[in-house]
């Protein structure tokens, strides 16, 4: 589930809509002035001005309306990956477990991030490291389901947010991604490795901060078991 740039075609179809809605509302405000307000008689030459505004309003109120999504989707998204951004994900997971103490059921995170990405910037430098970035973001949007909640945490750190999945089912996930990330090849760098932690919500002792805790205990535990690995979180 993610927000996606609004196309050149949509852009254009936008800006013609609202340019023929404008045009009809001032060409009709002129036909009502024109005929029962000042009862003068209606000319060609007097839909002139009126089409002129309907044009000029139509396009800056379509403007205004495509500021509009891209100040939301700066507000929500990562500019370098195009994923949700840490701070739109923490209002997803917020909503998610009022859900589940509400209504039951139960969810996971999965929270990764790349193995020595300090040394593919230092090697490669920090615009092949960006690009490591981008591919990995495309890798894991590939595998996740719809529903599935996928934003970057923080630098080279990853976080999903799996509704309605157990830990098996977010362990499953995370190994899927393991080994995906692993067969990819990524441009310059070649092959890259993560690690991985993963908790499943608690509704009867679990909140915001201890969840997070678990999830990234388990990822650095990934670390120390050698990277390139799954830990799951103690309940």
């Amino acid at each position: 589930m993610q927000l996606t740039d609004i196309s050149v075609r949509d852009k254009a179809l936008m800006y013609l809509l609202h340019i023929c809605i404008a045009c009809l509302f001032t060409a009709g405000l002129n036909i009502v002035h024109a005929k029962y307000v000042l009862h003068i008689p209606l000319t060609p030459p007097a839909f002139i001005a009126p089409l002129i505004a309907g044009v000029l309003f139509g396009y800056l109120l379509a403007r205004i309306m495509l500021l509009h999504e891209e100040m939301r989707r700066i507000a929500h998204i990562d500019s370098l990956t195009n994923i949700y951004n840490r701070l739109h994900f923490q209002q997803f997971l917020d909503a998610e477990i009022d859900r589940v103490k509400r209504y039951g059921c139960t969810f996971s995170l999965i929270f990764f991030d790349l193995d020595h990405f300090k040394d593919i910037n230092d090697e490669h430098g920090h615009m092949v490291g960006d690009e490591v970035l981008v591919e990995m973001a495309r890798v894991v949007q590939k595998a996740n389901r719809s529903a599935d909640i996928f934003a970057r945490y923080g630098g080279e750190e990853f976080i999903i947010l799996a509704p309605a999945t157990d830990i098996r089912g977010a362990g499953l996930h995370a190994e899927r991604l393991l080994r995906d990330i692993n067969t990819h090849e990524f441009g310059t760098v070649g092959r890259v490795t993560c690690s991985f932690g993963i908790a499943e919500f608690k509704p009867e002792t679990d909140d915001v901060t201890s969840l997070l805790l678990r999830a990234d205990t388990a990822l650095y535990q990934a670390k120390r078991n050698g990277r390139n690995n799954v830990v799951k979180g103690l309940a």
